[in-house]
């Protein structure tokens, strides 16, 4: 059996055999999974991830952390069933997986709950694929009922309930079906604060007494940081685009944990270092520098993708940064903006694109090249604006296609199957919009609705910029 990355010795060794007896208590396995979108018009596809080795083993909560859209979602499909591997291999106990898994049970985002149902008849849906007897079925819905603390509210309806209730009749409902392993998408992302607080702490008190729930393991994805913490007690961290584990991170602190303790708070630490080290490395990839590239050395450079960011929450960063005596830390800008960390990332990292501010580590710092930006007027924003993005390769490829169009037009089409070829993780259409929106602002590109094509603007020469003389 070919051992998962971050379970390989960092020094070269001969591949491990299979070892039954230490497997023993692997539940599910992933091995070098991808999974490929193949758009139905028949365009390029889009590697949603790439190379995923993810081992689910029995007594662990395992947190999946990443962005939204890094394809976390996508990994529960494929653990569950849900979904096939375009490549790779996806094993349970050890054998490869083939339809629906039966050992788990998700807990979706939304409520996912049957209106027309009481809540003891939701909860039901979880024994039917069992077939156990009707007694035995009674007694174990009304079991769920109790260690979810919906004791009392069998005959309610989801509209009587709150958010945090009805979620608890999820949990109940994928409890029944007693899973080895309960999946968790997102479970608590759509709560208030405070009952996605109380429902975390219920979720740990269930998992210390898992023996009476059945269950061997739970395996949940999500994008915040102190969920993640809080509760597993192993982390993998995702990049995006395409997917990929970069970042393992075992989380010994002992059950309940405080958020107010140290222990907690170096945790905390170590878990940001990994992500802002992954978005936001102090040597960016590419940076806002050097002369357009020639065509034929597009495929050897490095073309980093844009950030779908619209202008405005730029200029709204920079304000924030002028606001705070130009510097601010990555994640109390996060909370402060409302919201989620990976959002507030790709804010960031647009900016540093455009060397408008700098990251080191977790802090944000205003450039000054942020601080004229701010201070200018428009037409010396859109002039400093031209000159930040035609140093980017993306845009200087773009512009040189377009340059060499008949009456430097192309088809939207065309760009989107260029931007496709240059960045084939990317989804091409954002990648389009966001290129539109900065090019137009910058009047250096813009597009036609009419007649589906994207256009150079022609420059303006310095006898038409010039103040006309009084005749």
């Amino acid at each position: 059996m070919r051992l998962p990355s971050f379970l390989r010795p960092v020094l070269p060794m001969p591949e491990a055999a299979p070892a039954p007896a230490a497997d023993a208590g692997l539940l599910i396995e992933l091995h070098q999974v991808s999974k490929v979108y193949e758009p139905a018009d028949g365009g390029a596809g889009v590697t949603v991830l790439d190379d995923i080795d993810i081992a689910v083993r029995e007594g662990e909560m395992l947190a999946l952390l990443g962005q939204s859209g890094s394809g976390k979602s996508t990994i529960l499909r494929l653990v569950s069933g849900l979904t096939a591997p375009s490549r790779g291999t996806v094993l349970r106990h050890g054998a490869p997986l083939s339809g629906v898994n039966p050992d788990v049970a998700i807990v979706f985002q939304s409520f996912a709950l049957y209106p027309w149902l009481t809540v003891e008849e939701n909860v039901e849906v979880g024994v039917i694929r069992r077939r156990v007897e009707p007694s035995e079925g009674a007694q174990e819905i009304q079991r769920a009922i109790d260690l979810i603390g919906l004791s009392g509210y069998e005959n309610a309806y989801p509209k009587q309930l709150s958010g945090g209730m009805r979620q608890r009749v999820g949990f109940a409902r994928a409890l029944v079906a007693r899973p080895e392993v309960l999946l968790m998408d997102e479970a608590f992302s759509a709560l208030d604060i405070l009952t996605a607080e109380n429902l975390r702490s219920e979720v740990v008190r269930l998992w210390q007494d898992r023996a009476g729930a059945g269950l061997k393991s739970i395996f949940f994805v999500t994008h915040n940081i102190e969920e993640a913490v809080s509760m597993a007690s192993r982390i993998l961290v995702m990049s995006s685009h395409p997917g990929r584990i970069t970042t393992e991170i075992v989380n010994p602190l002992p059950y309940p944990r405080d958020p107010s303790a140290a222990s907690f708070a170096a945790m905390m630490d170590q878990v940001r270092a990994a992500i802002t080290a992954l978005a936001l490395p102090d040597q960016p990839e590419e940076r806002a520098a050097g002369p357009a590239a020639r065509p034929e050395a597009e495929a050897a450079q490095r073309i980093e993708s844009i950030p779908n960011v619209p202008l405005a929450q730029i200029v709204g960063l920079l304000e924030i940064l002028e606001a705070s005596q130009e510097t601010i830390n990555v994640f109390d800008l996060s909370a402060r903006i409302g919201k989620e960390f990976g959002d507030t990332i790709a804010i960031v990292k647009a900016a540093e694109m455009l060397d408008l501010v700098d990251t080191p580590k977790d802090d944000v710092y205003m450039m000054p090249t942020g601080w004229y930006f701010l201070a200018a007027p428009l037409p010396q924003r859109k002039t400093l604006f031209r000159q930040a993005i035609m140093r980017l390769r993306l845009f200087q490829i773009v512009a040189a296609r377009l340059g060499e169009a008949p009456d430097k037009r192309m088809a939207a089409d065309n760009v989107k199957e260029l931007l496709a070829t240059l960045l084939p993780y990317d989804v091409a259409e954002n990648l389009f919009q966001t290129l539109v929106a900065w090019g137009r602002f910058a009047e250096i590109l813009d597009y036609d609705q009419d007649d589906d094509t994207v256009f150079l603007i022609p420059e303006e020469t310095e006898e038409a910029q010039a103040p006309k003389e009084a005749s």
